[in-house]
């Protein structure tokens, strides 16, 4: 928003004299920020108000005129070609020899098709003022009978600073001149000046608006307020020299004098307003929802479709504007208007923001009605700009308005503590000054005795913004000043520590150095995918399905209750991309409905998931595709790294509830235990599943809850041995079905101290070399003492004696 000094100096009686970079760090104080400064009309040096004494034709040139004029020291002579050249007792801007015009062109006395010329007379274009370049700049009467040749950028206050503004989204009420002066009367001291609204000596008594129209509004929701006033006698013509500039300078160019008028207001009140051509628009308005489909052709000639939810200002042959977007095309002002209607309302924010966009019509109106525009102003606003129609179109308004006004807003009304409000801001107040600076903003402290710790504080219809106490605090701090709070250190005090679970990182991590690959999926899903997985309907992930009142789509219509049918979707949609070697997991939360039903909260819970499929690289280079075992070292890797020295708590075992887990094929699965209670799941993707997610090959996958598994202790850094470690191998022939895990529990319970770890290394089962029911093992076992150096003799000693415990124990054969 572009404001001009000199206009935001006009409203305010301020306390001392300020410079416009004075006004910008106030404003910033206050929370409005500032783009930027621009100073206009500086360079207009040696350009001066000059009186037209006569006109007559160029001898040489049918388009050029002689214009002999006087700026107080005598007659001079200028060639102009301009079409408005006033007659005699004109006053035009005169830009004597060696002025300098916005640009940095330089004038200078020189013939003109052979008659002198002394200088120029300058459109308000060429002095950069405006935008008109098709004739002269005309000063009219409202610079003072003594402004002949008096200096133009005094004269007329060219010379100005304009300050680019950035307001807050939810301050409407600084979206104009007012309510930036007023702001700026809090920050610097100082009192608002609002401009003149008065109408007693300019209205005719011949009409009464009220006598002329009428004013119905049939949704007060959508319009809470609507003044209609009647201007009679306007004649369309350029609007005077100064308000032609304020406009421009504001950015809005200037037209006439019925619409500049309008955009004055607008931009001096921050409240739009609409003329309609009083002969066209009749006198009956209503305001109502438009019907669908209802069509309207607005003043930028488009046909505009209308839906059931826009608001339409109405006569009795149907819309002629779009509520706070625009006007009728209709019922536009023209040159050929005598009579207008004014239009001053409040419509909803809501309503105009979404009829703005959809039209794509965004305008300097209806950014202001979508910011919230006071129904209270509407009353000064129509006021106002009737006494511009007077004094700039010659009309003269009709008694009284028509104002309906349904539903009054009231003052909010809200009471601040002087202690909470010393705690939140850490400074002294002083409530003289607070109360000071709260009326110059508009806010009304009720009288009340010193010792009392709340006073109430009646907050005006415009700061829609202040609701609460805390909005009110807010407010004392901007008028105060940020620089007055104190740099204070923060009183220290003791905190009970933040304990965070860390299961799910350390499962995380755990699969990560496994070579598998995180992935993250939405905590949606689509009904159909879950119900792809064939589990049972009393199945708490069936049964206990959360369901969203309004899903974005039918893809995320519930939340999801397993991670396995995404991960499942992950790998079909790798394997149509050509990726075949699959291991992918994801730790997440899954939810299950509240034990009282959809009116409690959901129960959440950590799981990690895991997939593998396709082939994977084994001991020695051995390539095979991923099975059940590669799926149980996936989990035994995270519970090792969540539950550490509890591990021995968790075991894998098979599956003792045959319908349990229909997903995972009947034959290949078991389950996951902790302290003996379910916690997770293992096994190969039922084939049926796998055709309904469409994957072709073997896949296996595996879930736990996390919050399931037991917490290691506190993890003790152990020093980095000092002494080297002795590895020895051992091969033998075992019975085939002697699980490996039964071989290590035989090593750890012998009992040797020096035994570091033991790993199997090869399991070979060739019967052309292998002896029928049995398989060829190796393990490694490495040795350390922490205190010594081991010799080989010790080494030896304590390693057949595990080969004989294995013997004995397994009835194992030396190969």
């Amino acid at each position: 928003m572009k404001v001009l000094f000199s206009w935001l100096t006009e409203l305010c009686d301020l306390d001392r004299a300020l410079l416009p970079e004075d006004a910008a760090v106030a404003l910033i104080r206050g929370g409005l920020e500032i783009e930027a400064i621009d100073a206009i009309g500086g360079d207009l040096d040696r350009v001066v108000i000059a009186e037209v004494v006569a006109t007559r034709p160029h001898p040489g040139a049918d388009k050029l005129s002689l214009v002999d004029i006087s700026a107080g020291e005598g007659v001079v002579q200028v060639v102009c070609g301009a079409p408005n050249v006033p007659a005699a007792g004109g006053r035009v801007l005169w830009a004597q020899p060696g002025a300098k015009l916005s640009g940095g062109r330089a004038i200078a006395a020189r013939a003109v098709r052979g008659e002198d010329s002394a200088g120029m007379l300058c459109s308000e274009a060429e002095l950069g003022i405006g935008a008109d370049a098709s004739g002269i700049a005309v000063v009219t009467g409202d610079v003072g009978a003594d402004a002949v040749g008096r200096p133009a950028k005094a004269a007329l206050g060219l010379a100005d600073h304009v300050l680019d503004l950035s307001t807050p989204a939810n301050r409407g009420d600084v979206l104009g001149h007012v309510g930036i002066a007023r702001e700026l009367c809090a920050q610097v001291g100082g009192r608002l000046r609002l401009p003149d609204a008065s109408l007693k000596e300019i209205a005719t008594a011949e009409l009464r608006a009220a006598e002329l129209c009428t004013v119905e509004i049939a949704d007060p929701e959508g319009c809470p307020r609507y003044i209609a006033r009647i201007i009679d006698g306007v004649r369309w013509a350029p609007s005077p020299l100064w308000l032609r500039r304020r406009l421009f300078a504001c950015g809005i160019r200037p037209i006439a004098g019925v619409v500049d008028v309008t955009n004055y207001v607008l931009l001096e009140l921050g409240h739009p307003l609409h003329a309609f051509d009083f002969a066209a628009a009749g006198g009956d308005i209503s305001v109502r929802r438009a019907r669908e489909g209802e069509a309207i052709v607005t003043l930028d000639d488009q046909p505009r479709t209308l839906t059931a939810g826009d608001l339409v200002i109405c006569n009795p042959g149907g819309a002629i504007a779009v509520a706070g977007v625009m006007g009728g095309k209709a019922t536009e002002a023209g040159a050929a208007t005598t009579r207008i209607l004014l239009e001053s309302a409040s419509f909803d924010a809501a309503s105009i923001r979404r009829t703005a966009r959809r039209l794509g019509l965004p305008s300097e109106a209806s950014r202001r009605y979508e910011r919230g525009v006071d129904p209270a102003g509407c009353e000064l606003a129509s006021a106002r700009a009737a006494k511009l129609f007077a004094q700039v179109c010659g009309g003269a308004p009709a008694i009284g308005s028509v104002d309906a006004y349904p539903r009054p807003r009231r003052p909010r009304q809200i009471t601040l503590r002087w202690p909470r409000a010393q705690a939140v801001l850490g400074i002294e107040l002083s409530r003289a000054t607070i109360a000071d600076r709260f009326s110059r903003l508009g806010l009304e402290v009720a009288d009340g005795s010193a010792e009392n710790e709340s006073v109430a504080v009646t907050c005006p219809t415009f700061r829609a913004d202040i609701s609460r106490e805390i909005d009110l605090i807010d407010e004392i701090i901007r008028v105060v000043g940020f620089e007055e709070v104190p740099a204070t250190l923060p009183p220290l005090s003791e905190i009970a520590p933040r304990t965070t679970d860390g299961r799910p990182a350390r499962a995380r991590a755990a699969l990560c150095a496994a070579g598998m690959t995180e992935t993250i999926s939405y905590r949606f899903l689509p009904a159909a995918r879950l119900a792809d997985l064939g589990l049972a309907s009393d199945d708490p992930r069936m049964a206990r399905v959360v369901k969203l009142a309004n899903p974005m789509s039918s893809e995320q219509a519930i939340l999801r209750t397993t991670l396995v049918p995404n991960l499942l979707a992950q790998v079909a949609q790798n394997l149509n991309h050509g990726v075949t070697d699959i291991a992918l997991f994801e730790v997440g939360t899954v939810f299950l409905e509240g034990e009282n039903g959809p009116e409690s909260l959901p129960h959440e819970a950590q799981h990690v998931a895991g997939v593998l499929c396709g082939p994977r690289t084994r001991w020695l280079g051995e390539t095979r595709e991923a099975d059940f075992f590669d799926a149980r070292g996936a989990i035994e890797r995270v519970v090792a790294a969540v539950s550490g020295d509890l591990a021995h708590n968790v075991d894998i075992v098979a599956e003792p509830e045959p319908t349990r887990s229909p997903h995972l094929h009947p034959g290949i699965r078991a389950v996951v235990l902790a302290d003996g209670a379910r916690v997770g799941e293992i096994g190969e993707v039922h084939p049926a599943v796998r055709d309904r997610f469409g994957i072709e090959p073997r896949c296996v996958v595996f879930e736990l809850a996390l919050d399931g598994l037991p917490v290691a202790g506190v993890t003790r850094m152990q020093p980095i041995p000092r002494y080297p470690a002795i590895a020895r191998d051992v091969s033998f022939y075992v019975a085939a079905d002697v699980p490996a895990a039964a071989i290590a529990a035989t090593i750890a319970a012998a009992d040797q101290p020096l035994v570091e770890s033991a790993s199997p290394v090869e399991d070979y089962r060739d019967p052309d070399h292998v002896p029928a029911g049995k398989k060829a093992m190796l393990w490694t076992l490495r040795y350390r003492s922490p205190e010594r150096t081991l010799t080989d003799a010790e080494v030896d000693a304590a390693h057949e004696a595990i080969v004989a415990r294995l013997g004995a124990a397994l009835d194992i054969a030396r190969r």
